[in-house]
């Protein structure tokens, strides 16, 4: 690990400009925000705002489907963007009293997006619309087939768009003003409802947690997506997803991350064991009693995932060679649903290039993760050629190859590593005491939400005037307690020699805690400085 200052020189022209105090001056100037996005950081999307050529076909053509009486046909993914998308448009059709149905097809035995056989099914079950969700542009073969059957198609997707895309009508973020570029599956589809007039707060509810769990950037329409769907779900009004979990109020995107998002997501990672269409189900029912019991499966879904996610970590974990310079991990028993999380899992632990790799219909499908400082697109394009599938960003990847392929992949991994810089670089910014005031950390957590594109800083900091030391449940777990904040390491490595002294310099990131109304705010030692 590699710790890189980061320039903020321009800090205290930021405090003059905006009238702000040092640490939230300090955060926004390591965001590097250009000053469209330092307006819109203090002055946010108050209103949506729509595209007429974009937004208007569509509403009207969705009048003649009423008018007509067509069947529409939803077809989603199993992600939870996915989920929450397709529940969005499900509520959306039937508050206009048109006829619908909705399928996520199977991830371990149909895959992703639209195919051939399902349109052909819903043809043949006599559907005339086709609405896609968090999918779509690149299903070319299902789409030519909808186009000779004379379906309707309307395709909602957030993907790249890499070719001409063959449907009647298109809402992508592409198409849209900066302030909506950002937005996922989930998040268009709500704002065609919201144009619509026909979206509540379940659907702008389900537009956060979609956001949230696809990693979107927080930015634009984005932030007043997250924190409006924040607001409807700390004032209780949608009472499926407050089933998921037992929450300290107020929720903050957070809880939402790791209380809600990953339960959502199991049920399509475990489809061996449960069907992702009775998630939809569960989010558009009304009925508390169902909600209740259908919650009580989607965490039993999700407990067994995270026992079955640790058991195969372990096997993995056994398989990793420290000699070499990545991690390649062939096991036909691992569970095809939990490759990204194992991979993503040991990138972290060994700060290595890391692939976790299954048997899959008689081929490899693996899951790659970057150690962070490695594109790892860019580094696989030389093996595109030899490979079935090949997808992601650079931080991750979908890879399916022939089993003849998997050695020479391996050597194909050790001859250009060595092109690749694969250092970890964490920049970090210096605070003091006098930046970490409560008000100063209270004034900077008012602008939540937080996340990728406006991430809080790793901080460096010096630990001053320590009133006392503790050992947390384990000796593991070490506090030092300060005046204003606890500094708290979850990972002692050695720290505790550290105890008698008077004052410390860590890395670490800044949170906030809520108990009964009340807000905590504390640092999480990543690492102290010898």
């Amino acid at each position: 690990m590699i710790y890189q200052k980061t320039d903020i020189s321009n800090y205290q022209k930021l405090m003059e400009t905006y009238s702000i105090n040092s640490l939230l001056a300090k955060v926004l100037s390591a965001m590097k925000y250009d000053e469209h996005d330092i307006a819109s950081f203090f002055n946010p999307l108050q209103q949506y705002k729509f595209d007429e050529k974009v937004f208007k076909p569509i509403k009207d053509y969705l009048e003649i489907v009423k008018k007509e009486n067509k069947k529409v046909f939803i077809f989603g993914d199993y992600d939870c963007d996915g989920i929450c998308g397709t529940t969005i448009v499900k509520k959306m059709l039937d508050k206009l009293e048109i006829e619908n149905g909705f399928y996520i097809p199977n991830r371990l035995d149909e895959g992703y997006g639209l195919s051939l056989d399902k349109i052909k099914m819903a043809y043949e079950k006599g559907y005339e619309v086709l609405i896609t969700v968090d999918n779509g542009i690149s299903s070319i073969e299902a789409l030519k087939f909808a186009k000779e059957k004379e379906m309707i198609s309307i395709i909602t997707d957030h993907h790249i768009i890499t070719q001409t895309v063959n449907c009647d009508y298109l809402l992508h973020p592409s198409l849209l003003s900066e302030e909506y570029k950002h937005l996922c599956g989930s998040g268009i589809v709500f704002l065609l409802a919201h144009y619509l007039g026909l979206d509540d707060p379940s659907m702008n509810v389900l537009a956060m947690v979609a956001t949230i769990a696809d990693v979107m950037s927080i930015k634009g329409a984005n932030v007043k997506i997250i924190k409006d769907g924040l607001n409807y779900l700390n004032q209780g009004l949608y009472k499926n997803v407050l089933a998921l979990d037992k929450f300290n109020f107020p929720i903050n995107e957070e809880n939402v991350a790791f209380k809600i998002v990953p339960k959502i997501n199991a049920v399509g990672r475990m489809a061996d064991i449960a069907n992702v269409n009775n998630v939809v189900r569960f989010l558009l029912t009304d009925n508390i009693r169902e909600i209740n019991i259908l919650a009580s499966q989607i965490v039993e879904v999700n407990n067994t995932r995270l026992q079955l996610s640790k058991q195969q970590n372990e096997l993995v974990k056994q398989q990793i060679n420290k000699n070499s310079n990545f991690n390649l991990i062939y096991l036909p028993q691992l569970h095809e649903g939990l490759l990204g999380l194992i991979a993503s899992r040991i990138a972290d632990e060994t700060k290595k290039l890391t692939f976790i790799m299954t048997e899959s219909l008689n081929q490899i499908k693996g899951s790659g993760r970057s150690n962070g400082g490695i594109n790892i697109i860019d580094m696989l394009e030389g093996f595109r050629e030899f490979t079935v599938t090949l997808g992601g960003h650079s931080q991750a990847c979908g890879i399916t190859i022939e089993k003849e392929m998997l050695e020479p992949f391996k050597t194909y991994l050790d001859d250009n590593l060595s092109h690749y810089n694969d250092e970890v670089i964490e920049e970090y910014i210096e605070v003091d005491a006098h930046d970490l005031t409560i008000d100063n950390i209270a004034e900077l957590f008012s602008f939540r939400p937080f996340g990728p594109d406006r991430k809080l800083p790793l901080l460096k900091v010096s630990v001053e005037n320590i009133i006392s030391y503790t050992s947390m449940k384990n000796e593991y777990q070490l506090k030092w307690k300060c005046q204003d904040l606890d500094f708290i390491s979850f990972n002692n490595k050695g720290y505790d020699n550290y105890i008698n002294k008077e004052k410390i310099e860590v890395y670490g990131y800044l949170q906030e805690n809520n108990f009964k109304g009340k807000s905590y705010y504390q640092i999480m030692i990543k690492e102290i400085v010898d």
